[in-house]
């Protein structure tokens, strides 16, 4: 508690200090160096790119210091191209120094400005990555764990312990603007539509299964991007979340391997190893997965019938168990300076199960007499998947000017089945004569997509750029739906009310363009996209095809504002949509259990969203405070809803009855207390509420809602590291329900042994037991209170081991700067 009124009178200091700062002048008070004239239209100008892959480097800070006394001149930031440009200089003789976190400071000497010469352009400057040698150790700085660019927010996944060993579910759990519930599902911004991109490429599973996949410790980084360019698909009403995974950039044979075990059988394992040389790079990766979860739910269900009230009450265990494995390789062909080539493919296995056994006690009002009845509900959901994709690069003479191909495949198939046994008991549980009933229902499917890219880029001059692209975009899915019922668990026969058939198309043609102008304090991004979907569905139950043509326009608008004193100001605006999945537009009913039903939609429509963002930043140094307000705009809103049918089976379906808005703000803070103990805190504060109808009565209704993360990162000794983590999450409504508050604690802690190759992770989930899901549903003729939780105080350990030390190392040179000081933007 103590450190948590320490941060906030920490925080509240900073906004005082920053309310309160006066902008000081760029120039000394002290006589110009050189030239005694007053003269002030002198200059000088550069870019910065990255050592490694020399791409632009935007936010690094650039200071003129004059020669003679050392007093600074002038200063800024690079643009999102690299560049910059300090201008209101006088005649004379300067050195420049160049510095972001996580890299070496470079000085630039012997930097004269004269009237023959009133603009000094000192070319591209190459940042490397900082590292210090002494004796046989390295010290290498680390990246800010949040970072900001004029699109996305980036995590990097390196700085949170507390997701080492899982997946990239537990990455985001501990990442702002991101909530997951009890069953690792994923929500961006309150929002469960939301595109997975894997290296800026789409990801053969989707949403939350593809996020699941993903080992967190072969992660690099996470893009949050809110409001895409019109270069990306528009399909996610929240955005975009591009997983950037770890690439080697060293010669020769690397490698990492990572291990991980917890309790109740929780193990996963990956590796990947790269071998480069001359124009040829090749990469191998394994891993495996088998993660089993405990969790309990228990639910209280009131049914209203004329003056009856039945009630359910069910107590239960439900366990979740995520298995599989990948292989994956490829390589990258450099062909000459100007042209190179790749290709990657990868084929795996994955299973997603659960097994749900509840005793539920029925009764009603009337004094009829009780129902006991033992549930035993068990799911498997898996099969096999495969993505290949083929690339291709070409950079013309003029810098900048280039074209981009790549040709996509993916492919997926499998079964979800489904076993249901249930049997009635007395009041002490025990099993009755009567006889059980056994169901049992297989979905099998078959998808496939694929995609044809083209992207053109044209710099029309230092700072403007043109782009412009092209894509196909096939996607198949076919699906058979068998319901078999059985007395005896023995023979079993097809029920035809329950099983049917669909196929489903979807084919989609889009181009778009874009134009960005990168200043020295102002940048801004035009862009368009229009697509034309061509969407078909055919089922054995429906005598018609239901289709769907639909052409539409995508615009969207970013600007970007640099201010005094390390001020930023960023703006954005895109229109998104959310697609139906497959699943939901299935139009025939499945059996859930003796009580639910579940029909799709085959009119289902999609969902559009205008959504809207603004950011100020400060940088401190090595720190930033930022703070961010968004609205959000999203109709023909998809949703999940409850009908209660004559016979008292409940029907769940989707349909677009309403629309829903957002409107909050977002406060976070990354303050670097003192070397070695960093503060990470965020805190969302949003008004979200719905219109609409459902049944024809009225579901407006609207919540005030508050989420916040506290993240403590400690140094407790050279190569010991301590992090506590606390997330809180408010209390938020639904169409048809509200969902509880709940808080709860993750700590790790890590220790590099063998000179950094070696490296081990202990950490705990859920310290304190709290983190529950709960909440209430209701609609015309009932109402249910639910609450899950997850098995909590889960302790895993994770080995990770470097071969031929996987991380790139830059061998720090004396005369490029004096190691890792600060005054930088603090971001990669």
């Amino acid at each position: 508690m103590r450190k948590v009124s320490l941060f906030i009178i920490l925080l509240t200091v900073i906004v005082v200090q920053l309310s309160a700062q006066i902008p000081s002048p760029l120039g000394s008070t002290k006589s110009s160096p050189g030239d005694e004239s007053t003269s002030r239209n002198f200059s000088i100008k550069g870019k910065i790119v990255d050592s490694v892959n020399h791409s632009p480097m935007e936010f690094a800070s650039i200071a003129i210091y004059s020669a003679a006394d050392s007093s600074i001149a002038g200063g800024v930031m690079s643009t999102s191209t690299g560049a910059f440009e300090v201008k209101k200089l006088k005649a004379g003789k300067y050195y420049l120094q160049a510095n972001f976190i996580g890299f070496e400071k470079t000085t630039i000497s012997n930097i004269v400005l004269k009237s023959t010469t009133p603009t000094k352009d000192v070319g591209q400057i190459e940042l490397a990555v900082a590292t210090q040698q002494v004796g046989q150790a390295t010290v290498t700085a680390e990246k800010a764990r949040v970072e900001f660019k004029i699109d996305r927010r980036v995590v990097n996944v390196s700085q949170d312990l507390t997701a080492t060993g899982g997946s990239a579910i537990e990455v985001l759990e501990n990442t702002p603007s991101v909530q997951t519930d009890f069953d690792g599902n994923v929500t961006l911004r309150g929002s469960s539509s939301f595109t997975v991109l894997i290296d800026g490429k789409p990801s053969v599973l989707q949403g939350s299964d593809a996020l699941r996949q993903i080992p967190a410790t072969n992660i690099e980084n996470i893009e949050i991007i809110t409001n895409p360019s019109a270069k990306y698909d528009p399909d996610g009403v929240s955005g975009i979340i591009n997983v950037v995974m770890k690439k080697n950039l060293k010669d020769s044979f690397s490698g990492l391997i990572n291990l991980t075990t917890g309790i109740n059988d929780k193990y996963r394992g990956d590796m990947n190893l790269n071998y480069r040389t001359g124009k040829w790079n090749f990469l191998l990766g394994a891993d495996f997965t088998d993660m089993h979860n405990k969790g309990t739910r228990e639910m209280n269900q009131e049914v209203y019938s004329a003056d009856t009230i039945t009630t359910r009450q069910t107590l239960g265990d439900g366990d979740m168990i995520h298995k599989g494995k990948s292989l994956k390789g490829g390589f990258d062909y450099t062909i000459n300076k100007k042209t190179s080539f790749g290709m990657t493919g990868t084929f795996g296995d994955r299973s997603f199960g659960n097994t749900n056994t509840g005793l539920q006690h029925q009764y009603d009002n009337k004094g009829t007499d009780p129902i006991y009845t033992y549930n035993d509900n068990s799911a498997s959901r898996g099969g096999n998947f495969w993505s290949s994709d083929l690339n291709f690069q070409h950079k013309f003479a003029k810098k900048g000017h280039e074209i981009q191909g790549l040709f996509y495949a993916s492919g997926s198939n499998g079964d979800d089945i489904e076993y249901q046994t249930r049997f009635l008991t007395n009041a002490d549980w025990v099993k009755l004569d009567a006889n059980s009933v056994y169901n049992r229902s297989n979905e099998v499917s078959d998808e496939s997509e694929y995609r044809a890219k083209i992207d053109y880029t044209l710099p029309l001059n230092e700072k403007d750029k043109f782009e412009a692209g092209y894509q196909a975009r096939i996607e198949k899915e076919n699906e058979i739906f068998n319901f078999n019922e059985s007395a005896n668990n023995i023979l079993w026969v097809k029920n035809d009310l329950y099983s049917s058939s669909f196929n489903y198309s979807q084919n989609i043609q889009s181009i778009y363009t874009t134009f960005s102008h990168a200043g020295e304090g102002f940048s801004y991004q035009l862009g368009l996209r229009g697509e034309y979907t061509d969407r078909k569905i055919e089922s054995i139950k429906s005598p018609l095809a239901h289709k769907l043509n639909l052409i539409d326009f995508f615009p969207t608008l970013h600007f970007s504002q640099k201010l005094k004193n390390d001020f930023e100001f960023q703006a954005s605006y895109s229109r998104r949509l959310n697609r139906p999945r497959a699943n939901d537009l299935e139009p025939f009913t499945s059996f859930m259990d003796q009580y639910n039903v579940r029909m799709g939609n085959p009119d289902l429509k999609p969902e559009y969203t205008g959504s809207y963002d603004l950011t100020i930043l400060k940088r401190l140094k090595t720190s930033f405070v930022s703070l961010e307000g968004y609205y959000r705009n999203t109709m023909n809103l998809m949703t999940r809803i409850q009908k209660l049918g004559t016979d008292g089976i409940f029907i769940n379906t989707m349909a677009n009855v309403n629309d829903d808005y957002s409107l909050g703000a977002e406060l976070m803070a990354n303050i670097e207390v003192k070397p070695g103990f960093r503060i990470i805190a965020s805190g969302t504060l949003y008004n979200y509420w719905l219109k609409g109808e459902i049944n024809g009565k009225s579901i407006d209704q609207s919540s005030t809602n508050f989420d916040s993360r506290l993240n403590l990162d400690m140094k407790l000794a050279k190569n010991t590291r301590l992090q506590l983590t606390g997330i809180y999450r408010g209390a938020t409504a639904s169409a048809q329900g509200t969902r509880d508050a709940m808080m709860f604690a993750n700590v790790a802690l890590k220790q590099d042994f063998l000179k950094n190759k070696l490296t081990a992770t202990l950490q705990m989930q859920d310290v304190f037991g709290t983190m529950k899901f709960q909440g209430t549903s209701y609609g015309e003729g009932f109402s249910s209170v639910f609450k899950f939780q997850r098995e909590p105080r889960v302790i895993q350990l994770t080995l990770s081991y470097k071969l031929n030390n996987f991380k790139n190392k830059v061998a720090r040179d004396e005369n490029q700067g004096q190691g890792n000081d600060s005054g930088n933007s603090g971001e990669f």
